[in-house]
């Protein structure tokens, strides 16, 4: 019986060249072009219409069908009033590309998650070395370390406050009862201290592995 070897860590993958993945970026480009010259009468995503698009398009599911069943069984209906050969045109595109969209945008959510997942390591890994940057500056390379993590921190903010950007306006405050101003009614805040700042402006949404760092280090 052959002795069990120790447990070996695997090897990262080979990175992908710069000149391979513009290539592949190309090629990638290209295909969505050609995509979007095969479909017909493709429409780019318009946010300014997507509301009043989608509002008349979710009747079209059901009504349609029953809609060419009336006007091509009763003659009294006007044979104006609704396009018989546009609405069978209609569902026929839906059935046919509805799942290749349905396919596109899986693969558009699997390139977003790649692209993430990419990111991840050398974003926690930076994280880390933020973390590290802090601790450093008060030591003898303080003074040179410290333009560097004041720009990390800034950083960091930015990406933690687009994280808790709330997603809804906040709702309009109550008229102020009688007697009272607007400065009356506000919430008095604590003075905020820079010092404090400076030590606990990272805390909320950053991965385990920067608390593991900090654990590390305790």
């Amino acid at each position: 019986m052959q002795p069990v070897k120790p447990n070996q860590p695997t090897e990262a993958p080979a990175a992908t060249d710069a000149q391979t993945l513009d290539a592949i970026a190309s090629q990638l480009l290209d295909l969505v072009i050609k995509m979007e010259g095969l479909v017909p009468d493709f429409e780019p995503h318009d946010k300014r219409a997507i509301a009043r698009v989608a509002a008349s398009a979710k009747f079209a599911h059901e009504l349609i069908a029953p809609t060419i069943t009336m006007v091509t069984s009763v003659p009294s209906v006007p044979q104006d009033l609704f396009n018989v050969a546009q609405a069978q045109e209609a569902l026929q595109f839906r059935d046919l590309l509805r799942p290749i969209a349905q396919r596109l945008a899986a693969f558009a959510q699997g390139l977003e998650f790649t692209i993430d997942t990419k990111l991840s390591a050398s974003g926690e890994d930076s994280l880390q070395s933020y973390h590290w940057g802090k601790r450093a500056v008060k030591g003898p390379s303080g003074a040179i370390l410290q333009p560097y993590v004041d720009e990390m921190r800034r950083v960091v903010k930015r990406a933690i406050n687009r994280s808790n950007k709330p997603k809804t306006e906040p709702p309009a405050p109550s008229p102020a009862p009688h007697g009272q101003t607007f400065m009356a009614i506000m919430p008095q805040r604590p003075a905020e201290d820079p010092a404090a700042d400076a030590d606990t402006d990272d805390g909320a949404e950053l991965p385990e592995s920067y608390y593991k760092a900090a654990e590390d280090e305790e």
